[in-house]
């Protein structure tokens, strides 16, 4: 809900039809807002009964979290809020290097993100795409396992998500490593020989 750009916002369905508002469960966390991945705590938002019940889910399903992540989360939602803007606006300035280092890649087409910290990008346009050794780019676990092996760049494979062909990139790293990365990108994929 903290980090989005270009004038986007987050709304909740109770916000559009507050008639709904009492059948909405509202859940977030803390980890990318107030940098607290690994943490592991987040917090939800609702009718008394539907926050009673997620107690009760909760509590036989996974353990508590530890007091120290409960105080270090409580302080992050009531403390200074000011940073998260500053943060945000470095995450908008490393998004568009991402962005526009792999729409230059031919094959490689990756729409603006919205909010967070990765981008989604079609590698539609590679597959079928042979590497210099003969190997079919046949699924986007391929070209991820092929970057890894070539370009030693990790991406996630959009099948991981259900999202085929697409691969996931993480921009919460400084600029300097995603200028090497994309360009390590672009020179393994000028490699590839591609269909048609």
């Amino acid at each position: 809900e903290h980090i989005v750009y270009d004038g986007f916002r987050p709304v909740t369905p109770a916000a559009l039809a507050p008639w709904v508002r009492a059948r909405t469960l509202i859940v977030n966390g803390v980890s990318k807002a107030y940098a607290m991945t690994g943490w592991r705590i987040g917090y939800g938002a609702g009718p008394a009964e539907l926050i009673a019940a997620m107690a009760v889910v909760q509590s036989q399903s996974t353990s508590n979290p530890c007091s120290i992540a409960q105080a270090a989360a409580v302080e992050a939602l009531n403390g200074p809020q000011d940073y998260i803007a500053e943060r945000t606006e470095s995450f908008r300035e490393r998004r568009d290097l991402v962005v526009d280092a792999l729409n230059a890649v031919p094959g490689i087409t990756c729409r603006r993100p919205e909010g967070a910290f990765y981008a989604f990008a079609s590698c539609a346009g590679l597959i079928g795409a042979r590497t210099p050794d003969g190997q079919v780019i046949d699924s986007d676990r391929a070209l991820c396992s092929w970057l890894l092996e070539t370009a030693h760049v990790a991406m996630v494979p959009g099948a991981a998500f259900g999202l085929s062909p697409y691969f996931r990139v993480s921009y919460a790293t400084s600029k300097a490593d995603l200028t090497e990365a994309m360009a390590r990108i672009a020179a393994a994929c000028a490699t590839l020989v591609r269909q048609g």
